[in-house]
């Protein structure tokens, strides 16, 4: 069957009814056979012109012509544990601000134009107990490890991504020990446990590489992500 549009003539009222009827009608041509008189002799379009998915197996990152999939993640205390220490954020002493990659959380994607990016992260961590006794650092009871999800440079982390971050207290002086459940203290910062789970959502109006992962502070030694992720998709615009 072909396809015989209503023609618009000058002069003529044009009504919604006639360009709704041109609309099915296209549904119906496309859907039910073209044509072959209909398809352009010369080919307008080749396989060079369009860009081929790229995978990166070991951070799970797919390149595509339309943005990125696909992160880093672990799934248990067997599969990609990973650690932290506070003797790489300055040992434990109060002034220190200092933040350094979670190990293996952080991964980079090329962006090839502006890019709309969600990024999901999630984390379950299990912290010290640290009895150490240097004389610098605050008391056993009050040493934090800090986690923040960041997107950019690891700086950023600090800066600009400050409000996603999650403390957890040192073990052995949290919950069911000197904070009952139900008082000053709530669960994430108590027992040594922490969990959280999040979406960044940002339009990116940028070119080249970009970030993504888990940053760490910490004033507890031994520090271990049990259960954790960090995605990304990225859009073009």
């Amino acid at each position: 069957m072909a396809y015989a549009p209503t023609a618009f003539v000058d002069g003529t009222t044009l009504t919604s009814a006639t360009l709704r009827g041109n609309s099915e009608a296209l549904k119906i041509y496309l859907h039910r056979g073209i044509g072959s008189g209909d398809f352009e002799a010369a080919k307008w379009i080749d396989t060079r012109h369009i860009q081929p998915p790229i995978r990166e197996p070991f951070t799970g990152i797919q390149h595509g012509v339309s943005g990125h999939q696909g992160g880093q993640w672990a799934g248990g205390t067997e599969i990609r544990l990973q650690f932290a220490t506070k003797y790489l954020s300055g040992q434990g002493r109060p002034a220190s601000v200092a933040v350094h990659d979670f190990p293996q959380t952080s991964f980079e994607i090329q962006l090839r134009r502006d890019s709309r990016i969600l990024y999901h992260y999630w984390w379950e961590a299990e912290v010290g107990n640290d009895a150490s006794t240097a004389s610098y650092q605050v008391a056993a009871a009050e040493r934090l490890m800090t986690i923040i999800p960041f997107i950019g440079t690891l700086d950023n982390a600090i800066g600009t991504w400050n409000s996603r971050a999650v403390d957890a207290r040192n073990t052995a002086y949290g919950v069911g020990v000197a904070y009952p459940i139900g008082t000053a203290e709530t669960y994430p910062q108590g027992a040594g446990y922490a969990a959280k789970q999040g979406t960044i959502a940002l339009e990116y109006a940028s070119v080249g590489s970009t970030r993504a992962g888990l940053a760490i502070h910490s004033g507890v030694d031994r520090c271990g992500l049990v259960n954790w992720g960090c995605v990304i998709e990225a859009y073009y615009l």
